[in-house]
């Protein structure tokens, strides 16, 4: 057997793998927009839903990978 067939049988992803990928980036990207989101909000809006300041910049500096 060559490199390249070996190669070609362990690059292919199953059904499976590529739904727990597309979920994890869907994950990622909405974690990403709500913490834009609540980084956008004036104080006021802050208050309303029971977030202070510096809990909302806090979350807002989370990098996107992490929950």
């Amino acid at each position: 057997m060559s490199n390249r067939l070996l190669f070609r049988q362990t690059t292919q992803w199953q059904g499976s793998q590529r739904q727990t990928l597309w979920a994890a980036i869907r994950a990622s990207w909405r974690r990403h927009r709500s913490r834009q989101r609540i980084a956008g909000l004036n104080g006021h809006l802050l208050k309303d839903i029971g977030v202070s300041f510096a809990e909302a910049e806090a979350e807002a500096n989370k990098p996107f990978w992490l929950p």
